[in-house]
């Protein structure tokens, strides 16, 4: 004769073994999807290479500078604003082309760079050394 608790102790394993199997199912439900969808995107990737002639680009990662690579972009900064007109000096978005850096990390290397002197506003600014 079983007991009322051993009949819900039952009745829990075998719950528990039926959610185990529904997940199992379901995670490789997820896996068909997403191995189908990852197909799908390197499709339409070639048919964008092929349209445009340049390569798709994928999602931006973050990248932290080190402090090497910081010190570094100061010198590159200072180097491009040396090189530019002396009159008319150069604007941030010409400096971050040609650093090749994010935005965020050409500006705090032009904040940390010595003898930069910035005149303008906004988009207008224009950069020079002093």
């Amino acid at each position: 004769m079983t007991t009322a608790l051993e009949k819900i102790q039952a009745i829990q394993d075998k719950a528990n073994k039926e959610i185990e199997a529904l997940k199992a199912e379901a995670v490789s439900d997820l896996a068909k999807k997403i191995s189908a969808v990852k197909g799908e995107l390197s499709t339409l990737q070639a048919e964008y290479e092929e349209l445009t002639g340049k390569p798709a680009k994928e999602g931006k990662t973050r990248k932290r500078l080190s402090a090497e690579e910081k010190a570094a972009l100061v010198a590159t900064v200072t180097d491009i604003i040396k090189t530019a007109n002396a009159k008319e000096g150069i604007s941030f978005g010409e400096i971050a082309k040609h650093a090749g850096e994010s935005d965020s990390a050409v500006r705090a290397a032009i904040k940390s760079a010595k003898g930069i002197k910035s005149v303008g506003n906004r988009s207008a600014t224009k950069y020079f050394i002093k």
